[in-house]
């Protein structure tokens, strides 16, 4: 496929994800970045930083990345060295990626044994300090010409055929420690996949393992994508690149990234807000069907809120309210809103309700009867602007109101199963 023909199928295939893509306003993100060359190599984190600063965000990064580092061989393992378990607790970090040496997990042996039980160290000391960063794992890429990857004389590989043969083992183990921890997995070895594939461009060094800078640019791409959540198609930085050539790697790391967004895990951590409302006169009845959330406030558009799961609210006058639902957990956040119209709010001195339910009183000791309902429940009056006033229990159809204010009250009557079964207007 030629380089022009490639390019125009990026671009069809990101305009069919645009609806799943969320652009937001301008970001900052704090990042920590532990490897080793393949990090290093053309400055990766500071290649990820020109382009978040050519889109309006800023990155703010550190990083720890000697040659030849490993997550957890030792003596060169960030699970115990101590400038990177300093580096965890200095700063509040939005993510702390990880990168393993890039034979390591190819070979099975030291995948188990080594790269897996370091992985979930060093995540549970991120998140003892951080327990909302991320941990973010750097799936790298395989040699260009594949074949047999030694460590250590005795921990080798499988003899690869090929780039694509190498690059399937590295994509299972790295999704396989980032499953099991529920972590975030940003896809460059993939990304390097469908440009080799698909173009033919030189992604390595002469030495068939390091990155070249277009290889190192498009795993910029797919950084940037993966921190901010947003397409590096059309960024003007190109970091020297010919124009196509950088909008190539730019839709290609896009179109992996987001195309395939919920295979790495991203935004498994967040929230998702929303939910469905029905309407009874001028009462509205909130149904809500968030997940991953543990935390709720809804805004009903007239002042009022509410902190409750299913909330119902009554409105004091017809009209189109929007109301609005922020869900989150203990880290995250998300919003829904959806407008609902309000026609008749039936005002009227002693109103009656569904099922005949009515009130009347109270009498001189201060007791008022619910008509139609001889049973135990919950009488619940508001102001007409919606706001509570008074809770008062009732017992065998029966409320005693400890106080009454001259006006028009809004009540609302709910059994013992805590289900509305009569509301209405009513003026002292």
């Amino acid at each position: 496929m030629t380089q022009a023909r490639l390019i125009g199928w990026l671009l069809c295939m990101l305009m069919a994800m645009m609806p799943s893509i969320v652009f937001s306003q301008n970001l900052l993100r704090r990042v920590l970045f532990l490897g080793n060359s393949y990090t290093y190599v053309n400055n990766l984190p500071l290649l990820t930083a020109a382009l978040a600063r050519s889109s309006g965000d800023s990155l703010f990064f550190d990083s720890n990345a000697p040659g030849g580092y490993t997550l957890g061989w030792q003596p060169f393992a960030h699970v115990t060295d101590p400038v990177t378990l300093a580096k965890i607790n200095e700063n509040n970090w939005d993510f702390t990626v990880l990168q393993e040496q890039s034979q390591i997990p190819a070979i099975s042996r030291l995948r188990d044994s080594c790269m897996y039980p370091a992985s979930t160290i060093l995540h549970d000391s991120v998140k003892s300090v951080h327990p909302c960063c991320r941990v973010l794992f750097f799936l790298t890429w395989g040699r260009r010409l594949g074949g047999i990857q030694c460590f250590e004389p005795n921990y080798c590989s499988p003899d690869f055929t090929g780039f694509n043969h190498m690059q399937d083992s590295l994509t299972i183990a790295y999704k396989g420690i980032a499953d099991s921890l529920s972590n975030w997995i940003a896809p460059v070895g993939e990304a390097w996949r469908f440009v080799i594939n698909h173009s033919g461009m030189v992604l390595h060094d002469a030495d068939n393992s390091h990155p070249n800078l277009n290889g190192s640019y498009l795993s910029a791409c797919v950084f940037y994508n993966v921190i901010f959540g947003k397409p590096s198609a059309g960024n003007g930085f190109t970091a020297g690149l010919a124009p196509d050539s950088a909008l190539l790697l730019q839709q290609a790391a896009d179109s992996i990234t987001f195309g395939y967004s919920s295979h790495w895990n991203l935004n498994n951590d967040r929230p998702h807000a929303g939910f469905s409302l029905t309407t009874s006169g001028d009462t509205v009845f909130t149904h809500n069907m968030s997940t991953g959330a543990s935390d709720w406030l809804w805004d009903f558009g007239d002042g009022q809120t509410s902190q409750q799961n299913e909330p119902y609210h009554i409105y004091p006058v017809s009209g189109t309210w929007t109301i609005g639902l922020r869900a989150c957990n203990n880290c995250f956040c998300d919003s829904a809103q959806s407008n609902v119209t309000i026609s008749n709010t039936g005002i009227t001195t002693c109103s009656q309700n569904y099922q005949d339910i009515r009130l009347k009183g109270p009498d001189k000791q201060g007791y008022v009867e619910i008509l139609n309902f001889p049973k135990d429940g919950t009488l619940i009056f508001y102001q007409i602007n919606g706001k509570l006033e008074a809770i008062f229990p009732v017992k065998r159809g029966l409320a005693q109101i400890h106080e009454t204010h001259d006006g028009l009250r809004i009540w609302v009557l709910k059994n013992v199963e805590n289900e509305v079964v009569g509301k209405g207007k009513i003026v002292w």
